[in-house]
């Protein structure tokens, strides 16, 4: 992603340029003109929680607009037979696959995650329940491998499988593991989007299985994933499980699937707000086809 070699001072500068009044800029970033002035005197003083926000903005200006080309065409990039049958292979890309998806959510470190991957117990300076959400992750992905890769069966994406991947990525992290929400939900980055009621979760589960369970290209998957989310049917974890449906989609269908970690997360929901917002899906498309590469 080019936006990761351009420096914030410089998004800043270009940000500032396209919305051309600093109290916009601020306000779309959510601090004060103060905030704002000071990090242009000293981008060091920029914290870290704000630099995904102003990436997401950065991706919204700048790429969604040049990635927003309608009937573009892309390679698909199949399962490769190397990949399926050797686990020298495998599990460095489930690993990858794993901690990309932790990592867009969490503020967990890659050393971290390889410990608790590795040891299988807590280490010292990670709580239980940061635990628990990375060697879950790890296994919810490896169990959905063996079962269709290794042992050559197709998931059916139903209800209840999508309540079982809840539970085995919220297992010991949520006491409501596998349940649907009964309350508002908010989406983080996507806070100023409005989810699916509690009351008509169900209902729309119903009808998002109906429509998408049997999506087989890429490009009918990365629509699914976007109307998944959407719906956001759990209290927590739903971008873990969709992005897991992701993954079971493309391994039913032979597919690759894409990885979405620290490297794209900022294009990822920027891609996934232009999506939700007008209904415009070029830009997530694109990504979804790029993110197949990363591996």
């Amino acid at each position: 992603m080019k936006y990761n070699k351009i420096s914030l001072a410089d998004k800043l500068d270009q940000l500032q340029t396209a919305l051309i009044y600093s109290t916009k800029l601020a306000e779309a970033i959510g601090v004060s003109r103060r905030t704002l002035l000071n990090w242009r005197q000293k981008p060091e003083s920029i914290a870290a929680n704000y630099h995904l926000d102003i990436d997401v903005l950065y991706c919204q200006y700048f790429l969604i607009p040049e990635w927003d080309v309608p009937k573009q065409t892309f390679t698909t990039v199949l399962l490769p037979d190397d990949l399926s049958h050797n686990e020298a292979l495998s599990i460095p890309f489930l690993r990858r696959l794993s901690y990309g998806t932790i990592e867009i959510e969490t503020d967990i470190t890659k050393t971290d995650f390889d410990k608790i991957i590795d040891d299988k117990k807590l280490p010292r300076n990670i709580d239980r329940q940061t635990f628990h959400a990375g060697f879950n992750a790890f296994m919810t992905h490896r169990q959905l491998w063996q079962q269709i890769v290794q042992q050559g069966e197709a998931l059916p994406i139903t209800e209840e499988s999508i309540k079982t991947i809840h539970a085995s990525f919220m297992r010991g992290v949520h006491d409501n593991a596998g349940f649907y929400s009964t309350k508002i939900r908010i989406m983080g980055q996507l806070e100023d989007i409005a989810t699916t009621e509690p009351i008509d979760i169900a209902e729309e589960m119903n009808r998002w299985v109906y429509k998408e369970a049997k999506s087989a290209t890429l490009e009918e998957i990365a629509k699914a994933h976007a109307y998944f989310i959407l719906i956001h049917p759990f209290s927590d974890g739903n971008g873990r499980v969709g992005r897991a449906l992701v993954m079971a989609q493309c391994l039913n269908a032979r597919l690759m699937p894409p990885i979405f970690d620290g490297r794209n997360k900022a294009m990822y929901y920027a891609a996934m707000k232009h999506a939700m917002r007008h209904g415009r899906y070029a830009p997530l498309v694109r990504l979804f086809y790029q993110a197949t590469k990363q591996n």
